[in-house]
């Protein structure tokens, strides 16, 4: 059975295995992109798609947490897949032999995290990635070798703001996280205005998702306090 994208819940610590996507025709560059996320957490799983109509199909069958792009590719330009991330908000990469300002500029300007330049070595590509990871909610999230003892292992398909919102949530293990909180943790200051009510719909999918997963975790939520990450028995160990 093919567990990309899971994420190992238990008590109450959690071990993401998320899918990386790497766009990318070039063999040689695909391999050492891989070798890098691989360097970074061998939790990671890597995705191939080397144009830009498997890197659309990929992203819509999902989940993907993160996607790396080739600009260059046999059916397109890579910035054609920009706008199928954005709308599954995944945050994504530019990698690319062109090194002109102007390719650096249309890059950042389209929502990448970085714009990473070909030929690269691989210790920088690395420490690029990595620091995408840490600065991008829900994705940088540490591993643990020993499960806690008595805690049950789950595998749960999340989708990326999914993530977020329980990476935000476990910040706060055991405590309420108001909803203005969780919002600006995921959407930003912006969403303030907006996205109540599709906080209200995500939280609701996580419920789901952990109740049909018979989880060890549940979400709580109590009126004028937010939501509330904790043992699915109501216990807080």
């Amino acid at each position: 059975m093919d567990h990309s994208g899971d994420v190992l819940m238990q008590r109450p610590h959690k071990v993401i295995a998320m899918t990386i996507l790497v766009v990318e025709d070039e063999q040689t560059d695909f391999l050492l992109i891989k070798h890098a996320i691989e360097q970074l957490n061998d939790a990671y799983t890597v995705l191939h798609a080397e144009g830009c109509r498997e890197a659309v199909r990929a992203i819509h069958e999902g989940p993907v947490a993160l996607a790396l792009v080739d600009i260059l590719l046999p059916d397109g330009d890579g910035h054609k897949i920009t706008a199928h991330l954005k709308n599954h908000d995944i945050p994504f990469v530019m990698v690319s032999s062109k090194s002109m300002p102007e390719n650096v500029v249309r890059s950042l300007k389209s929502g990448a995290e970085d714009y990473i330049r070909k030929p690269f070595d691989i210790e920088e590509l690395a420490a690029r990635l990595e620091c995408v990871l840490r600065r991008t909610p829900g994705l940088s999230v540490a591993t643990d070798a020993e499960p806690l003892p008595g805690a049950d292992v789950l595998r749960i398909d999340f989708t990326p703001i999914e993530h977020r919102l329980l990476h935000r949530l476990r910040l706060g293990y055991g405590t309420y996280i108001t909803s203005e909180e969780l919002i600006e943790a995921v959407w930003g200051r912006a969403g303030l205005e907006t996205a109540k009510g599709a906080l209200r719909t995500y939280i609701s999918h996580i419920r789901k998702k952990l109740t049909q997963a018979e989880s060890p975790l549940a979400i709580v939520s109590k009126w004028g306090r937010g939501y509330r990450l904790t043992d699915a028995d109501g216990s807080e160990a």
